[in-house]
């Protein structure tokens, strides 16, 4: 898939500023792409334009060439897209188990693609019994984020979205994330990826999206970034361009 940003200004309804501003971006959806920013700096607002949650921009948003205005919830099944918030809501009646078939039933998943992609998340997120035994309301927010993680990604999605997937994770689900990403990536799947841990992003992302109050400051190859800036680690061109 080809996504086109052009132009996008969006501003809340009670607010008196955009908070997003002259944003056009350019991508496939084949590739890894690191999203990072400031406190504030717009980029849950962006993802969430880029999933067709905000609607009310001005400027053009096309997938394939599409002019994109379908205000429906059917947008992430119709192109296939996972997504995991910041702040997943699950249902607290079932097990993570159980949600996750569900999200199999939805996608038409064959069960052994299923069964195989949970053993493999399982392993990477390091993800036990208490998946299939516990429900929801008695997860930590590290086990609840795990499960959203897993959702996003199982199955044939296109293109997966995970807004600070790292946040409340222990350190070998961390490194497990990029064991996964990876793993969809190989199979053609991209990830969109944004996050305050830079040096993650510099390990994974082909592609980094730099955002200050509302604009974009860089976007394009983290080579040609560090290019730029003398070969620097993406932490060092960050405290470069942020520090106030």
């Amino acid at each position: 898939m080809h996504f086109k940003l052009k132009d996008i200004y969006y501003k809340y309804r009670s607010g008196t500023y955009f908070c997003l501003k002259n944003i056009s971006l350019d991508f496939n959806s084949g590739g890894i792409i690191g999203l990072a920013g400031a406190n504030g700096s717009g980029k849950t607002t962006l993802i969430r334009i880029i999933l067709r949650q905000l609607v009310d921009y001005s400027g053009s948003y096309t997938i394939d060439s599409r002019e994109e205005d379908d205000i429906s919830a059917n947008f992430c099944s119709q192109y296939r897209i996972g997504y995991a918030p910041d702040n997943p809501i699950l249902d607290d009646t079932l097990t993570g188990y159980e949600i996750l078939r569900i999200i199999c039933d939805l996608r038409s998943i064959k069960n052994e693609q299923f069964e195989h992609e949970i053993k493999l998340f399982c392993d990477c997120l390091q993800v036990d019994e208490w998946m299939r035994v516990q429900s929801c309301k008695e997860y930590s927010n590290g086990m609840r984020k795990k499960i959203s993680i897993m959702c996003a990604c199982i199955g044939d999605c296109r293109f997966i979205i995970l807004d600070e997937p790292l946040n409340g994770l222990d350190p070998i689900a961390i490194i497990g994330i990029q064991r996964l990403i990876a793993y969809k990536k190989k199979n053609g799947t991209g990830t969109l990826i944004s996050s305050h841990i830079l040096n993650f992003i510099e390990k994974n992302a082909d592609t980094v999206a730099l955002m200050k109050k509302g604009k974009i400051l860089f976007f394009g190859p983290l080579l040609n970034l560090q290019n730029r800036h003398n070969h620097a680690s993406l932490e060092d061109i960050y405290m470069r361009l942020f520090k106030m």
